[in-house]
Formats: structure tokens, C-alpha cells, sequence
């Protein structure tokens, strides 16, 4: 566990030796009247955590991933990728990376780990109101556990974060090209195409409420609906989903309860997002977050790896909405009792989720750790 007490301890040092030097480490953005991190050092904060997750060997499922890439093919064929009846995109990547690249799976990882690292890393630089925190949260949600376990879906997640701008552009067009090319990486990407058409609404609004109230309704019977279509994925790539969720018991429901936290928060504060109601980073954000809650509660009393596997894709947007809650909810005199009281209830919830939830270790055949 130390390595990754490690990236917290690197984040909070660099974060505060930039409050030393604000000068060197932040501009004035004049457009959005708000002090900004150096894209520089925000990508230097994310480098640590990308060589330390890059250069792995045997955490979560890295195995079965060092599995999949040593038996791809060396040379990209169609007829080898026709072999692969899901998640195309990824073994064509792969082909190709073997063909072009290199056969060693360890740089394989950390191209992967630094697309994914500097999408959220760029993603948190231009949209946060307090990048640090932000990269905080990062590791105290125990979000950077995908780039471990569940490597493909984060491929998607963070491409989708990092397209964050077609979001509040409402470019939809652009937005639906994204989520089908990296649906071709990780299907459960769909997702995000009737989420386009609600994030773009007013929080609190009908809209929202009517969502929120259809994710119920779904994801409490997911169970139920894939069981009784289970026929449809016999003998296809799918057909071990259901049987893993037949032997779940969902999501943690600590991790629904501190999913439940943020937008819980804003509700409190509705005054002062209502005051910033023409921001459509902080209106996405809120309605994003809201899903988070509701489908994290859902899995927690349904099979998770139905339901379980989506609120990533919401989740993310807490590592916004969180620090602009904070800037612009509370005095100055009590924002830093707020930051104190998170980081302590976060790092709770980290040992908690990270040491007993998931118990964590490291494993590298390259690094000495």
C-alpha cells in the first residue's frame, strides 16, 4: 500500500510548494476570472502516478491483460480481429502498437496509463477550480484503481472526461463520434449518448428528476431484464456477465453513501449554484453527479458488474463539482476547515475502500517496490 500512499503524499507536496511559489505555478485566466495551474506542472503531477501504474506487472487484473496482449497477433489482420467478438477497438490497437511499436507489454501499459493519466490530468487543469484537490480526490476516490483494474474502461472514461468540451459547447455531433469510437474500446461508453440529452438541461430541473426516476426504474430491474433476455447472449462474448452477477451482491454501500455526498452538498448550496446557473461546467457537473448517486445506489442492491461499471463515467465530474462548492459556497475564513474536514474524510474513506475493500498491493518486475 505504500506506493500508493506515495502518489497522495507526491500530489499534496507538489500542491502545496505551488502555494508557495503561485507565481511559477499558476496564471490568471481572464476569460473565466480564475487562477489557473500551468498545464506544465499539471501534467508533471500526473507523471508519477502514470509511471507507477504504467510500469506494472501483477495488480487486479493486469494478468489477464498481459495474457490478452502477449496472445495478440504481431501483425494487424482483419481476419485476427474478426476473432474478437467485442471490444474491437482495443485488439486493433493492440495489433497494431505489436507491429509498430513494440511486443513488450510493459510500454503497451504505459501508453495506455498516459493517455488515460494526462486526458483527466488536462481535463482537471482546465475545469478545475483547485487542480490539486482535484488530483486529490482523483486518488482518495479511488478512481486511478481503473487505470489497475478495468484498464480498457477507463480508456474510454477518461477520453469521454477529457471530451467534456463538446458537453458544454452541445455539440453533439462531435460528442456522439467520440463515445462510438471509444465504444468500439469498452461498450458500456453507450451510455453516455442519452446522458448527452440530460447533462445538457438545467439541474434540479424536470428533465433531470425524469431521468434520475427512468435510472431507477432501469437499473433496479437490470437484474431481472438481463435474466430474462439472457438467451440473447448465449454463447457470445457476454455470456459470463450474468453469471458473475448472479453471485454479486452489488456495490459497497459505503461507496453509495459517499457518492450520495457531493450532490447532496449542492443541493444544500443550491443558492449559489443558482447564482452561477449560465456555467455549464458546474451544471453539468451537478446533474453528472446526481447519476453517479443514483446508479452507484443501484448497484448496491443489484448484481455490480451490471450497474456497477457505469457511475465511473459519472463519477469523475465530482472532481469538479467538489472544489467549486467549496470556492464559492463558503467564506474564505472557512474554505480551509471545509478542504481539511474532505481530505480527512476522504483519506477515510481511501484506507477503507483501498486496504479492507480491495486490498491493494504492487507488483512490478521493473521498479524496485
Amino acid at each position: 500500500m505504500q506506493v500508493y500512499y506515495s502518489m497522495i503524499i507526491w500530489i499534496l507536496i507538489i500542491g502545496c510548494a505551488a502555494e508557495l511559489c503561485p507565481q511559477l505555478a499558476y496564471k490568471f485566466n481572464a476569460n473565466e476570472n480564475r487562477r489557473q495551474v500551468r498545464l506544465g506542472l499539471a501534467l508533471f503531477t500526473m507523471a508519477y502516478i502514470i509511471i507507477i501504474i504504467g510500469l506494472r506487472s501483477g495488480v487486479g487484473d493486469t494478468p489477464a491483460y498481459i495474457t490478452m496482449f502477449d496472445d495478440a497477433p504481431s501483425q494487424f489482420s482483419f481476419s485476427a480481429l474478426d476473432s474478437y467478438e467485442k471490444d474491437q477497438g482495443y485488439f486493433a490497437l493492440s495489433m497494431l502498437f505489436k507491429q509498430f511499436v513494440s511486443t513488450d507489454f510493459h510500454i503497451w501499459f504505459l501508453l495506455i496509463a498516459a493517455v488515460s493519466g494526462c486526458a483527466v490530468a488536462y481535463t482537471l487543469y482546465k475545469y478545475s477550480e483547485n487542480f490539486f484537490f482535484s488530483m486529490f480526490l482523483f486518488m482518495a476516490m479511488v478512481h486511478f484503481v481503473w487505470m489497475l483494474n478495468g484498464m480498457r474502461q477507463f480508456i474510454a472514461v477518461s477520453i469521454l472526461f477529457a471530451s467534456t468540451r463538446f458537453l458544454i459547447e452541445r455539440k453533439f455531433l462531435k460528442y456522439l463520434i467520440v463515445v462510438l469510437l471509444v465504444s468500439t474500446i469498452h461498450i458500456t461508453a453507450l451510455i453516455m449518448i442519452p446522458v448527452y440529452f440530460i447533462v445538457t438541461a438545467r439541474p434540479w430541473g424536470k428533465i433531470m428528476w425524469i431521468a434520475v426516476a427512468v435510472t431507477l426504474g432501469i437499473g433496479l430491474s437490470l437484474d431481472r431484464i438481463a435474466a430474462s433476455w439472457s438467451f440473447l447472449l448465449e454463447d457470445s462474448a457476454y455470456e459470463g456477465y450474468l453469471e458473475v452477477a448472479a453471485s454479486s451482491g452489488g456495490s459497497n454501500l459505503l461507496r453509495s453513501a459517499v457518492a450520495i455526498a457531493p450532490p447532496l452538498l449542492a443541493l444544500v448550496c443550491k443558492r449559489y449554484t443558482e447564482q452561477a446557473r449560465e456555467n455549464r461546467i458546474l451544471n453539468i457537473s451537478i446533474i453528472m453527479s446526481v447519476l453517479s448517486a443514483v446508479t452507484y445506489l443501484c448497484s448496491s442492491f443489484s448484481g455490480g458488474i451490471l450497474v456497477g461499471r457505469l457511475p465511473i463515467y459519472f463519477d469523475m465530474y465530482n472532481m469538479l463539482l467538489l472544489p467549486w462548492l467549496v470556492k464559492n459556497a463558503f467564506t474564505k475564513r472557512s474554505q480551509s476547515v471545509v478542504y481539511l474536514g474532505l481530505i480527512v474524510c476522504y483519506l477515510a474513506f481511501f484506507y477503507s475502500k483501498a486496504v479492507y475493500g480491495l486490498g491493494l498491493t504492487y507488483i512490478s518486475d521493473i521498479l524496485p517496490i
